[in-house]
């Protein structure tokens, strides 16, 4: 049920937990980045070169089977499955397969309110201490900053993600919505201002749909199958595992190639648990690119779908910036077009769902394996076809960089505004960054995504020179001084000395862990052919390296922990309790041998040893340990809250 948000800007969340250590960081950043898509490939004129390129895409990648809706404001453009269902059993996908759609899910929860509100039976300015008294959660700013059901629906309530507790959680026989938020209610703790920052979480459309419930006096997803499901034709769209959308359903794969089993009975079902066919799909853009209308029926105003589109509860917004995460329903730019509509992701399946309003074309493509790459490249594709000869629609220009004002911002900022807390740790020294201005542009400059440039649109907002994303110089200093990337997260300015001491440290620790392995290849070999006498000193070299190898495997587990939504859906071994296992293991580990190590090059320091052996596994442990002290710090903090 995750997404990648909106117009996301120099943001640590691609690679936020990619290592324990910088040291990793290069690495797995390089493996992780998209291919470009095969220049070869041209732009599919008919329906019949898209679906070879299609075709083509899903061998090229691995990838089963895919459902494709292509829809204009008449109806549906061509409507298909392509590839296979289930592998085993050699079922092709048809029109007619499920898949599962993920979080494009919520913008059904985002409908049925704008549907009661327009009823007038609740308002999207309404508290959700009032609407739903008894759901317990957390708001020091509760007084000045009430949580509002907008904040639900726009991320902006300052909650967590899901955690891994939530996550795994998939109780039988299935309980009450009440009771699954009584299960972990810490989750529902705001930790900074509600109605300032956006933070994606699974939680608020869950506390939303709990509201529809008790307003509309139905289980929210009886209320979702007769106010939408039915009259907009999508005859098998479903929440639940029934027979027959069991038999429909398209098998899900992990990376690995073995099959998933789909949880259709989980805490966040409002936020992700809908399959739905490619032919369920296509109705539904339809009824986007007729601003709530369905072939002849009106269910939703026009204003209600342009206000689904637009963000409101953000320091952006407060800019006047329109574009961003809506009410479950958020914009992309691709090659000038600014696409609405949202994604989904559940272990082994993903799915998109986007149009372009004014140009009344749009599009649903659903993939049976967790491959983004596969699903990037058939995005495209589609997009590509759709657009055809269209012309772009052109950029507001750019204006002038004022001095004073961005002499106000420089500096150096770090991510205050994590989605999963438990990862805080890390984000804040990964998502470092710098704010500077040169001939005239504002640069933002950090680890994981290198140094672009952004010019001035107008007040207070900036774009990227490519015209991909926006950043906003917040005019609010109540918290200090900010900045936010628009569907992204906030940053906030942070003393010089500060910075250089995260970076600083963190790429000294990176080169004392690979010098480590390096040496190690040098003297391991040389100890084992008799070339180096065993010598008290050893075990300095000894504890250095096991402390640099668990601390490795460290990082490997957190970069594993982050990516998988369902801890225990993704393979049987990789999951839940094994992982926690190997977690203790691993920095228990790490923890011991950089202490050890420590304490035994404090112990050796006279004993005859080369100095710079000496000072190496001196530095290395010193470095470990404190690494050690930091992560322990914060996994008693995420394991105490």
């Amino acid at each position: 049920m995750e997404v990648v948000t909106a117009i996301d800007s120099p943001s640590p969340r691609n690679t936020q937990t990619a290592i324990g250590f910088i040291g990793v960081l290069f690495l797995l950043s390089a493996a992780t980045a998209f291919p470009e898509i095969p220049s070869q490939a041209p732009a599919p004129k008919t329906i019949a070169d898209l679906r070879l390129q299609i075709e083509t895409i899903l061998k090229d990648t691995g990838t089963p089977g895919a459902g494709i809706a292509l829809v204009g404001r008449g109806g549906p453009i061509w409507v298909a499955g392509i590839g296979l269902a289930d592998v085993a059993q050699n079922r092709t996908a048809t029109e007619d397969t499920l898949f599962p759609i993920g979080s494009i899910s919520k913008s059904f929860v985002a409908l049925s309110v704008l549907k009661l509100q327009q009823e007038g039976r609740l308002n999207l300015q309404d508290t959700l201490r009032a609407r739903a008294p008894d759901v317990e959660f957390a708001n020091p700013w509760e007084a000045t900053n009430p949580i509002r059901i907008v904040h639900l629906l726009e991320h902006t309530t300052g909650w967590d993600d899901s955690t891994p507790h939530e996550g795994e959680w998939d109780p039988a026989p299935e309980i009450a919505r009440r009771e699954g938020m009584a299960f972990y209610p810490p989750s529902r703790t705001s930790r900074w201002r509600p109605g300032t920052s956006f933070s994606y979480s699974n939680l608020g459309p869950g506390v939303a749909a709990y509201i529809v419930e008790n307003i509309s006096g139905e289980k929210f997803e009886d209320y979702v199958a007769r106010t939408w499901f039915g009259p907009l034709g999508m005859t098998s769209a479903t929440y639940f595992g029934t027979s027959g959308a069991l038999n429909a359903l398209a098998t899900e794969y992990g990376s690995e190639g073995h099959s998933i089993p789909l949880h259709f009975n989980v805490l966040t079902r409002p936020s992700g648990g809908i399959v739905a066919s490619p032919r369920d799909m296509a109705n539904y853009v339809e009824f986007y690119l007729n601003r709530g209308s369905f072939r002849g029926t009106r269910f939703l105003t026009t204003a209600a779908i342009d206000r689904m589109e637009r963000p409101t509860s953000t320091y952006a917004a407060a800019e006047g910036v329109e574009i961003g995460y809506g009410l479950g329903n958020y914009a992309t730019v691709w090659r000038n077009w600014v696409f609405h509509g949202h994604g989904g992701a559940v272990p082994g399946a993903l799915a998109e769902m986007h149009y372009l309003p004014h140009e009344g074309i749009g599009y649903a493509v659903m993939i049976n394996c967790k491959n983004d790459y596969a699903l990037y490249r058939l995005e495209d594709a589609v997009r590509t076809y759709l657009v055809g000869d269209l012309k772009p629609p052109s950029t507001a220009p750019f204006g002038s960089v004022g001095d004073t004002q961005i002499a106000k911002y420089s500096g150096w900022y770090e991510p205050i505004t994590p989605r999963n807390e438990r990862f805080r740790y890390l984000e804040s020294i990964l998502g470092v960054t710098h704010v500077t201005l040169a001939n005239g542009r504002l640069y933002l400059s950090d680890l994981t995504n290198g140094k672009y440039a952004y010019a001035r649109v107008d007040g207070r907002v900036y774009r990227r020179l490519d015209n991909s994303r926006s950043l906003v110089l917040v005019g609010d200093h109540t918290d200090g001084t900010l900045f936010q990337t628009v569907g992204g997260p906030t940053f906030r300015r942070m003393p010089t000395y500060i910075a250089c001491l995260k970076l600083g440290f963190a790429l000294v620790t990176a080169l004392l862990m690979s010098s480590t392995v390096i040496f190690a290849l040098v003297w391991i070999p040389k100890r084992l052919f008799g070339k180096l006498k065993e010598a008290p000193y050893f075990g300095v070299r000894w504890d250095s390296l096991l402390g640099t190898l668990s601390g490795s495997a460290v990082g490997i587990l957190i970069w594993e922990a982050s990516g998988n939504y369902y801890a225990r859906a993704d393979g049987a071994i990789w999951s839940g309790d094994w992982v926690r296992i190997a977690d203790y293991v691993a920095y228990g580990a790490f923890a011991f041998y950089a202490i050890r190590g420590l304490l035994r090059a404090l112990r050796r320091r006279c004993v005859p040893i080369a100095r710079m052996v000496w000072w190496h596994s001196l530095a290395t442990s010193l470095a470990l340990t404190v690494w050690a002290v930091y992560l322990c710090y914060w996994g008693l903090r995420n394991d105490l809250t």
